[in-house]
């Protein structure tokens, strides 16, 4: 089989430890064993830590990393959005000094990537390929994370223009590709997240329950999640109910003066990594997956945390909608709630009067081994990138 060198255009790769990581750690890996060479560009890693604590999962022969000069990581969306930008910018010439490839991937969502990878697959004349982990443009309008009214059509064109441009977009969920395929682009498949199931060697430890009902909500804290309904509901219940929510992020402080005004005790707890996730999510009886309702984008949105609690058999309470409800539904692990602090509260005082509610068996892990293996959603990938590569030699 002939070889192919493959170029990655990420914000997040090996030592780091994220949803696009994990995703792009392992696909890389897929690549790598066929035979195939890829080269990452990515911004320069600060914290040592992550190095030492990664050094078991580096990257295999085969995948070679390209570090550009970045700055850290700020606290406010406006600095992330210029942080992104002033990242683009200087992984270009990173970029262009990589071997020739033959095949251009750019992953968003830090959108300026779509932009470099695009001009880089032009100059380098290749195949581009798009892969949208969320449901760009359409998130921009209903987040209006852009803040200033004129900038956000602009930039939506602009995503437009470059995914219809694009030979080939890989989406995490089957509408959003249906969707685009039906707005104009070329070419549109679906490849989902999911769990490295040949690496996880994760266990839950069961711990002793205690007498209210345990939920836990562990991952990003901003304005998507809509995390004060949780609140709320807990408000509502908190004679039953122990809370705690384990993350960083915008929200934070609202959350807490939130919880302080109505009198919760919520358990907030700073971001957690490896075996103190594992921790968190034993301590739990259920898990909150969860994507405000009034943004139309996440009909089209599966938080990849989602695939992490099905495989370890946890159970879920979703407040999601589209394609992530009808994942919790099919996978038996869980409850699809509607969005509303009553409709919650009720929830959670069902869970507490009846306990057997809470057995999933393992119906979870299951479904992600039929569904969502990410080895082998990595060779499907590769066979969608093979096929594009040899379409393009023979037009040449």
């Amino acid at each position: 089989m002939q070889r192919v060198r493959i170029l990655l255009l990420t914000h997040s790769f090996w030592p780091d430890i994220s949803p696009p990581q994990r995703r792009w750690g392992v696909f890389t890996r897929e690549f790598a064993s066929a035979g195939h060479q890829i080269d990452v560009v990515a911004p320069k890693v600060f914290d040592q830590n992550l190095l030492r604590i990664s050094q078991r999962l580096a990257p295999p022969e085969g995948v070679t990393v390209y570090r550009y000069p970045s700055i850290r990581k700020p606290g406010t969306m406006l600095g992330k959005l210029l942080k992104h930008a002033i990242d683009a910018l200087r992984s270009i010439p990173t970029a262009l000094r990589t071997p020739r490839p033959q095949i251009v991937i750019a992953t968003v969502p830090a959108i300026p990537t779509l932009a470099v990878g695009y001009l880089v697959s032009r100059m380098r004349r290749t195949p581009f390929v798009v892969d949208l982990r969320d449901a760009w443009p359409d998130l921009l309008q209903d987040s209006q994370v852009l803040r200033l009214a004129w900038l956000e059509p602009l930039v939506s064109r602009m995503l437009t223009f470059m995914i219809h441009r694009s030979d080939l977009v890989v989406t995490v969920s089957e509408g959003f590709a249906q969707k685009l395929m039906s707005e104009g682009a070329r070419k549109a498949i679906t490849i989902s997240n999911g769990v490295d199931i040949d690496r996880y060697g994760m266990d839950l430890l069961t711990t002793q329950r205690g007498e209210k009902l345990r939920v836990l909500y562990l991952g990003n804290l901003g304005r998507s999640q809509g995390l004060d309904l949780v609140i709320r509901a807990a408000a509502l219940a908190k004679s039953n109910v122990q809370l705690r929510i384990v993350g960083q992020g915008t929200e934070i402080t609202n959350l807490r003066q939130l919880a302080a005004g109505l009198d919760v005790d919520v358990d907030f707890k700073d971001p957690v990594y490896g075996p103190s996730v594992l921790d968190n999510y034993a301590w739990a009886d259920t898990c909150l997956v969860t994507l405000r309702s009034d943004w139309d984008s996440f009909e089209h949105t599966i938080p990849s945390k989602l695939y992490e609690l099905l495989f370890l058999d946890c159970h879920i309470t979703g407040l999601v909608k589209g394609e992530a409800a009808e994942i919790i539904r099919a996978s038996r692990s869980g409850q699809v709630i509607e969005q509303s602090d009553r409709a919650l509260a009720e929830h959670f005082l069902n869970l507490y009067a009846e306990r057997r509610l809470l057995r999933t068996g393992h119906a979870g892990s299951k479904w992600v081994r039929r569904n969502a293996a990410l080895p082998t959603l990595g060779q499907q990938y590769l066979r969608e990138l093979k096929w594009l590569t040899d379409r393009y030699q023979e037009s040449k």
